[in-house]
């Protein structure tokens, strides 16, 4: 939640992000929409049309402000990079990736939204000594020919990854809210055991 008001300290970006009720939801309403930021409720088909339009018309617009897009799609706890949802690049335009590391050494700046309200936590945000980050603007990017956008998508969180220090991961950010099936863990499984054997037997 706190990435957007840092890299804001920058310039003047647009943002997409979720939809949010009281006075977090006022603030998309009334004051974010003068820099451009999309609102949407992930939940609602007719919204995710109405954002594909709107990210197009956004990024077509020479006036509009530089568009930030968080690929993961929900809060993540700055171990892991897990996979980007392949939209932000499909959109035909360059992508200028941002890495970003929070240090823990005050606090840990990550929102776990189940457990805290957005006022609870930049409460403890704010009563802590310091929050303290990295930032990194990295070299813009282009889909390459013969390249899709999913390929486009793993290409850029390597990037990030690899500069930051962290692991990428083969799953989606959404498993925090839901488990996997059994079925799913189970091809999983047998699929890490298929790798592990396939190793071993090729290093006898």
């Amino acid at each position: 939640m706190i990435d957007f008001y840092i890299l804001e300290q920058s310039t003047a970006f647009a943002c997409i992000m979720q939809k949010y009720p009281g006075w977090v939801g006022w603030l998309q309403t009334y004051a974010l929409p003068s820099v451009g930021c999309i609102s949407f409720n992930r939940t609602e088909a007719k919204d995710r049309h109405y954002v594909a339009k709107r990210l197009r018309e956004h990024v077509e617009d020479p006036e509009s402000n530089p568009l930030l897009i968080f690929p993961e799609g929900t809060c993540v706890n700055n171990e892991y990079v897990v996979m980007f949802k392949k939209g932000a690049f499909e959109l035909g335009c360059t992508v200028c990736p941002i890495a970003i590391k929070y240090n823990k050494i005050f606090v840990d700046a990550f929102w776990n939204s189940r457990k805290q309200s957005i006022t609870q936590h930049l409460i403890r945000l704010m009563t802590s000594w310091a929050v303290v980050c990295d930032v990194w603007y990295m070299e813009p990017q282009n889909i390459l020919p013969g390249e899709t956008s999913i390929e486009f998508a793993e290409r850029v969180r390597k990037l990030i990854a690899d500069r930051v220090g962290i692991k990428m991961v083969p799953w989606d950010g959404y498993l925090k809210y839901q488990r996997p099936s059994p079925k799913l863990k189970e091809k999983k499984q047998q699929e890490l055991a298929n790798a592990v054997f396939n190793k071993l037997e090729g290093k006898l």
